[in-house]
C-alpha cells in the first residue's frame, strides 16, 4: 500500500495504474504545479512520512505550462531533491511493465516495513540499524529502496556529491517554480488578519510555538528575515547585496522547514522558528535591528491574549519598522559589541538552519553507537557539522547561492558562509563550558581583530537562544520542557531496541497542553530535568551574558522566577 499520485492530463493513465497497484490512496493531478502545492501543504501536518509515495509521471505534449513542458528527468528531479523526505519513488509511465509494477510493489513493501514505526524510523535515520540501507556492498535492498528512503547517510552524500551542473539545473528548476508559483498559496491560512495576528506573536518574548501551525510558523520565520532585508535595503550600505524578492523568501523558508523531521518532538523547525525568534528580539534589545510596533517591550506580556483577540482588518501583515531607524556604524568600526546589520541577517539564517535534519538523537547517542555520521566528523560536534553541511550544500547553494560568498562588512574577510557555519557549530553543548569561560574573559577592545569578534558575539548569541527555553515566561518555557522529556524518552527506548529489548515501536502523543497545569499532569516531574538543566547550564550563561548584553538582563530574571518556581514544586512534592 502506497500513497499514489498520477500526473498525467489523461484520466485512463489513472485506472490502469489504479489496476495495476494496490494503492492505500490515488490523486490524478493534471499539472506539476499542482502535485508541488499538495507536497508543500503535506508538511502542516507535522508527521513523519510513515509509508511510500509514489509518482508515476507521463507526458504533457501540448501543455504551454513551462513546468508541465519538462521533460521527465527534470520533474523526477524537482521532486525527488525538494520532496525526497515523503519516501518518494518516482517512474514514467511508459516504464510500466510488469516487471517493473513488481520491483515497485516490493520496494513499496519494503520502504513500508521500514518507516510504518517511529523509533525504527529514527534507527533507520542515524545507521544504527542492524542493516544499513545505504550499505554500498549489501545485496539486501535495490537501489530504488535506498534511493527513496532519506537517511543522515544519504542526505549528506547528496547534499555533497551534486555536479556543478546539477546544481545549476536546480538553481533553474527552482527559479521556475518561483515564477510559477505564488508561495503564499501554499499556507494553509492566508487570510489577512490571520498573517496580522502572526506579526503581533512574532512581538511578544513569550512566543506562542505550540499554538500555531507548521505554516504559521514558517511564516513567522518569513517575516523576521524579510524585516532584517528590508532594513537592509533601507540602509543602502550594501547596495549589491543580492536581496530575494518576498517570493523567493518564503520558498526558501519552506523548503528549509522540509529538511526537519516533522515528527522529532523537540528538535523539529518549531524549535528553529522559535530560536529564530529569539535571537530576533536580542538584536532588536541590542540595537542591531530596529524596533518594530508589534514589539512588545515587557517579555511578560500576555501572548495568549494576543492569540484569541482579533487585531483588526488594517493590521499590517508584515512588521512595521519603527522610525527614526537606529544609528548604524560605520563599517569597520566596532565601539560596542553588536553586530551590523547584515550579521544579524546571518545570525537569523544560522539559527532556522541550525538544527536542519536532526535526528531526533543526541550526539553522545551516535558516537557510543558508532554511526557513520560520527566517524565521518571524528566523533566531535557530529549533529553540528551535519547540520551546518546540510544546510548550506543542500538548501543555501540552490536557493540564495549568491548571498553566501557575501562578506559581511568592507574591513573583514568574514562571509555569511562562514558566520552561518560558525553559529550552527556553536550550539554543540559540549563546548558550552568553553564559551561561557571565553564570555567570563570577553574583552571588547578595538585591538582585537573584528572578525573574532563578531563569531564570537553571533556564537554567544544563538548559544543563548537555543536554550532560550528556560528563560520563556512559565507557560511557554513548561511547554519546550515537555516534548523535550518525550525525545529524550524515544532515545531511551531506542536505546533498549538497541539491546534487543522488547520495545513499543509505536509512539503517539497528544497535542501539547496550553495551561502549565496541564502540563504538569502531563508530566508531574518535570521539575528534576528543568532544575538540573538551569542550575548546570542556563544560570551561568544568562548571568554571565549580562556583563557584555546588559539589554537582555530580562532572559536571566524570567529563568531564576522559573527556577524558583520549580524548588517550590519539589519541596511542596518531597514536603
Amino acid at each position: 500500500m502506497a500513497d499514489v499520485y498520477v500526473l498525467s492530463p489523461s484520466p485512463l493513465l489513472v485506472q490502469s495504474v489504479s489496476a495495476a497497484l494496490q494503492a492505500h490512496s490515488l490523486q490524478h493531478h493534471t499539472s506539476i504545479k499542482l502535485l508541488i502545492l499538495c507536497f508543500f501543504k503535506k508538511s502542516n501536518s507535522e508527521r513523519d512520512a510513515e509509508r511510500a509515495t509514489l509518482v508515476v509521471l507521463d507526458d504533457f505534449p501540448n501543455s504551454k505550462d513551462p513546468l508541465d513542458s519538462l521533460c521527465a528527468s527534470d520533474k523526477s528531479l524537482i521532486l525527488r531533491y525538494f520532496f525526497c523526505h515523503l519516501n518518494l519513488l518516482v517512474v514514467e509511465q511508459n516504464t510500466l511493465d510488469k516487471t517493473t509494477v513488481a520491483s515497485l510493489s516490493q520496494a513499496i513493501t519494503t520502504v513500508n516495513g521500514l518507516a510504518a514505526h517511529r523509533i525504527s524510523r529514527i534507527e533507520l535515520w542515524t545507521g544504527t540499524a542492524p542493516e544499513v540501507i545505504n550499505d554500498t556492498f549489501s545485496k539486501d535492498y535495490s537501489t530504488i529502496v535506498a534511493d527513496a528512503m532519506p537517511t543522515m547517510n544519504s542526505l549528506l552524500s547528496k547534499s555533497l556529491g551534486k555536479s556543478n551542473s546539477t546544481e545549476k539545473r536546480l538553481r533553474e528548476l527552482l527559479a521556475l517554480m518561483n515564477s510559477s508559483i505564488n508561495t503564499m498559496d501554499l499556507l494553509s491560512n492566508s487570510e489577512p488578519e490571520h498573517l496580522a495576528k502572526l506579526a503581533h506573536l512574532v512581538g511578544h518574548w513569550a512566543f506562542p510555538s505550540h499554538e500555531l501551525l507548521s505554516d504559521d510558523l514558517a511564516y513567522c520565520a518569513f517575516l523576521m528575515l524579510e524585516f532584517a532585508l528590508r532594513y537592509i535595503r533601507e540602509l543602502a550600505m550594501w547596495s549589491t547585496l543580492p536581496v530575494p524578492s518576498s517570493n523567493e523568501l518564503m520558498m526558501f523558508v519552506l523548503i528549509v522547514r522540509d529538511n526537519y523531521q516533522h515528527g522529532n518532538p523537540f528538535h523539529n523547525f518549531r524549535h528553529a522558528v522559535d530560536v529564530m525568534q529569539a535571537c530576533f528580539h536580542y538584536l532588536i534589545r541590542l540595537g542591531c535591528l530596529p524596533e518594530f510596533s508589534q514589539f512588545r517591550k515587557n517579555p511578560k506580556d500576555d501572548e495568549l491574549a494576543t492569540l484569541k483577540n482579533p487585531v483588526g482588518k488594517d493590521a499590517s501583515v508584515l512588521l512595521d519598522m519603527v522610525y527614526p531607524l537606529a544609528t548604524v556604524r560605520p563599517e569597520g568600526e566596532a565601539l560596542v559589541p553588536h553586530l551590523n546589520p547584515l550579521q544579524s541577517l546571518g545570525l537569523l539564517f544560522a539559527a532556522i538552519g541550525h538544527d536542519v535534519g536532526h535526528p531526533g538523537v543526541t550526539n553522545a547517542f551516535m558516537i557510543s553507537h558508532e554511526a557513520s555520521a560520527s566517524q565521518v566528523y571524528n566523533e566531535r560536534s557530529v549533529l553540528e557539522l551535519y547540520h551546518s553541511a546540510v544546510f548550506i550544500n543542500r538548501i543555501f547553494r540552490i536557493c540564495l547561492p549568491r548571498l553566501l560568498k557575501f562578506v559581511t562588512d568592507s574591513t573583514s574577510n568574514l562571509t555569511l558562509k562562514n558566520l552561518i557555519i560558525g553559529s550552527i557549530l556553536a550550539t554543540d553543548m559540549a563546548e558550552h563550558f568553553e564559551y561561557v569561560d571565553k564570555l567570563q574573559k570577553f574583552k571588547f577592545s578595538t585591538s582585537d581583530p573584528l572578525d573574532d569578534k563578531v563569531k564570537l558575539i553571533s556564537s554567544l548569541l544563538i548559544k543563548c537562544a537555543d536554550i532560550s527555553n528556560v528563560t520563556r515566561p512559565l507557560r511557554v518555557s513548561s511547554q519546550w520542557a515537555l516534548v523535550l522529556s518525550r525525545e529524550f524518552a524515544e532515545i531511551e527506548t531506542l536505546e533498549k531496541k538497541l539491546a534487543n529489548k522488547e520495545v513499543d515501536l509505536d509512539v503517539s502523543y497528544d497535542k501539547v497542553p496550553t495551561t502549565v497545569e496541564d502540563v504538569l499532569t502531563t508530566n508531574p516531574t518535570m521539575h528534576k530535568g528543568q532544575l538540573f538543566f538551569i542550575k548546570t547550564f542556563a544560570e551561568g550563561l544568562f548571568k554571565s551574558i549580562l556583563e557584555l548584553f546588559p539589554e537582555l538582563e530580562f532572559t536571566s530574571d524570567i529563568a531564576m522566577e522559573n527556577k524558583e518556581y520549580w524548588l517550590v514544586r519539589e519541596a511542596n512534592l518531597n514536603g
